[in-house]
């Protein structure tokens, strides 16, 4: 089985590459900046360049491809004007070149995000409703690959993913981070080793649809950080109220807003912090045929401080290396 993995130099996305590999594939990645490539060394992979925006390189990427696990695209919570060269053009670009290329199976990392806030359970009878713009881009995406004739086509909801290398744990290494609300809501949580398996299980399966996911225990920002604070007793984390962290990102936007580099901290990120969503924990596992190997945030959280101590990886956002 051939794959490509697009985003393969990010969080989620290197985690998937990994496990391709230590279960005997020989994955195709694209990268769009070689200097990201580094990122996967020691792995026995193929390496193609390939730019979403750039549909004229997508064709030679997906070239003899079983199955495209599909993670890139501008990974933030900014405005759609600025997601939409990715996750729309790029997707929809991707998507033509798969067809094309007799590309069958297509995985697409969508977010739970295309909900909108419920204290109840997502199951699959929820309805979309998406508050933020990223959300609404990833349901856009979602509805034209699920009219795509030719590809079948898997979209998987993701909720926060994380691990020892998200911009969470870099903060948490630093020995101090702020957060924005001081409100805990249910939310759903995924390691990035669940993220990863269930995204392999998706491309090897014949499921088809659009589901959400999250481990057993949908806990809130105060348990999740409350637990995180327990195994490190040093670690400073400063609550600051939704409304104060709401008007400084949006200072910051407006002085920002001619650059052209992705933003991590914006309006929709304090936003997405607050929300109450989280999924049905038996949802999608059971069609997928798997159950989770990190079940909830407390095994999850010792396992990332476990694999943070030689931790490497650099977000793409903070790697400022354009070559």
């Amino acid at each position: 089985m051939r794959v490509l993995v697009t985003g393969a130099t990010g969080f989620i996305g290197s985690e998937v590459t990994r496990q391709l590999v230590a279960s005997g594939l020989r994955p195709r990645v694209m990268v769009r900046r070689p200097t990201r490539a580094a990122i996967l060394d020691g792995l026995d992979v193929e390496a193609v360049h390939g730019d979403l925006t750039v549909p004229d390189t997508l064709p030679a990427a997906v070239a003899g491809c079983d199955a495209i696990i599909h993670l890139g695209g501008r990974a933030v919570f900014e405005p759609a004007s600025r997601l939409e060269p990715t996750f729309i053009h790029g997707t929809r670009a991707l998507a033509d070149a798969a067809e094309a290329a007799g590309v069958r199976r297509f995985v697409f990392g969508s977010s739970l995000l295309v909900h909108g806030p419920s204290h109840d359970a997502v199951t699959a009878a929820t309805r979309p409703a998406p508050v933020l713009d990223y959300g609404r881009v990833k349901l856009r995406m979602e509805d034209e690959l699920a009219q795509r004739s030719g590809l079948s086509v898997a979209s998987i909801r993701l909720p926060h993913v994380y691990g020892a290398g998200d911009q969470l744990f870099a903060n948490v290494r630093r020995g101090i981070m702020a957060v924005p609300g001081r409100s805990s809501p249910p939310f759903s949580h995924l390691h990035v080793h669940d993220a990863a398996r269930v995204l392999i299980a998706a491309a090897r399966s014949s499921w088809t649809g659009a589901r959400g996911i999250g481990d057993r225990d949908p806990a809130g920002w105060d348990r999740f950080l409350g637990e995180l604070q327990r195994l490190l007793p040093r670690l400073v984390i400063i609550r600051l109220p939704a409304a104060l962290a709401l008007a400084g990102t949006s200072l910051m936007r407006i002085a920002r807003s001619r650059l052209q580099t992705p933003d991590l901290f914006t309006p929709d990120t304090v936003r997405a912090w607050n929300l109450p969503l989280w999924a049905d924990p038996d949802l999608l596992w059971g069609e997928l045929g798997l159950e989770p190997e990190v079940p909830d945030f407390r095994v999850g959280l010792k396992r990332s401080l476990d694999d943070a101590v030689d931790h490497v990886w650099r977000h793409s956002v903070s790697d400022r290396r354009r070559v």
